[in-house]
Order: C-alpha cells, then structure tokens, then sequence
C-alpha cells in the first residue's frame, strides 16, 4: 500500500536518492547538537548555508551532500530507493530557516529560543534520518495540496 506522499507525488521529475537523504539527516543532528553543546551561532549558520545550496541549487556543491553520498556509498546504501526531490527541497528550506534561526537567536544571545529553534530542527532531522519521516515533505504536500484544490 502506498504511503500518503507517494500518492500526491510526484510533482517533479527529479528523484533523490532516499538513503543519502536519511545520512545527510542523520549528519544535520550530529551537527546540530554539537552547535548547541558548543553555543556555537558560526556552526548554525553554516548549516544554513548548506541547507540554502541544497534548496536553491541542486546540491551537488552541499558539503553535508557530498560526504553523504560518500558515507551512503561505502556502507552500499545507495540506488536502492529514490524519492520525489521536490518536497525534499522544501524540507531543506524548512532547515535552512530553523538552522539560520538558531544561529542569530544565539549571536544575539537568546539562548533559550535558540535551544527550542536548534531542538525542532533536531528532531525533524531525527525522524528523516532514523525513520525516513520527512516532516517538511508532510507540509509540502499538505500545501501543494490544498493550493491545488484552490485553483
């Protein structure tokens, strides 16, 4: 039985590899929470930066993409399941906006709503990359769907 975005999808004829999706994710959790341990707004905003590549562009200059690919390649993950890229695109502007958040939240000290900001954008990630469940996918479609229902 299909899932509730293979129904809707695909709305481009771009695929994604899904398994260097999940390692990027996994990779973004790490990097977060390291930022967050480091009270470190500079590693935030690199990530933002990554997320903004991977967005805007196609991703192919994305460090996190790269080494993803790289890591998803010597543990044989990839090629095996492809997914519809644009709601990924969404997802990762999702990152952007949650990664660049946190980091201005911690330049101007307000580390509070940077630990809840750095927090939500963690367990997305979390859920992406242990369970495959793209929260920013769920929204896309939702939105999508609704502005489809509009016209």
């Amino acid at each position: 039985m299909k899932n509730f975005i293979d129904i809707i999808c695909p709305v481009s004829n771009i695929k994604a590899d899904e398994a260097v999706l999940r390692t990027s994710a996994v990779l973004t959790v790490l990097i977060a929470a390291a930022a967050l341990i480091l009270n470190s707004y500079l590693i935030f905003l690199l990530l933002a930066a990554d997320f903004a590549v991977r967005s805007f562009f196609t991703g192919i200059s994305s460090p996190l993409k790269i080494i993803s690919n790289r890591i998803a390649g010597i543990l044989n993950l990839t090629n095996k399941k492809f997914t519809d890229a644009a709601p990924k695109k969404f997802a990762a502007l999702l990152g952007m906006t949650f990664s660049l958040l946190a980091g201005l939240l911690l330049l101007f000290q307000l580390p509070v709503a940077a630990v809840i900001t750095a927090s939500l954008l963690i367990f997305c990630a979390f859920l992406e990359g242990v369970f495959g469940i793209c929260l920013g996918c769920f929204i896309y479609t939702v939105l999508t769907a609704s502005s489809n229902r509009s016209t």
